[in-house]
């Protein structure tokens, strides 16, 4: 059982990180977590306390939001990769709508290249 489960847990691991990134960013960022840490959300608080955005101090709060977005997006990517890879039953060529493959040139044999 556990071969058919484990690409599916892998997957799903991997997802399970950047739903942590974001919660732990959106609570960091709310003042919920240890104010004694350093995190991406404490960065965006304090930015946006001290009204970073509007008397134009863009590069304190779009550099951390920017790193949290291609942090979760990083995550999405390669669980989504895993799963494909790792998952027998997506590996059926007219379910799978990420395989892609090479066709050969019609008209020409093996010597023509």
């Amino acid at each position: 059982m556990l071969p058919q489960v484990a690409p599916l847990l892998v997957a799903s691991t991997v997802l399970t990180i950047a739903v942590a990134i974001f919660d732990e960013t959106a609570l960091s960022f709310l003042g919920l977590s240890d104010p004694s840490t350093i995190s991406l959300g404490s960065i965006m608080a304090h930015a946006f306390e001290r009204a970073a955005i509007s008397t134009g101090a863009w590069w304190a709060i779009v550099p951390p939001g920017v790193l949290v977005t291609l942090l979760i997006l990083a995550c999405s990517l390669i669980g989504g990769a895993l799963e494909d890879a790792l998952n027998p039953r997506l590996r059926v060529a007219h379910l799978s709508a990420r395989t892609f493959r090479l066709r050969p040139l019609v008209g020409r044999g093996k010597d023509a290249l």
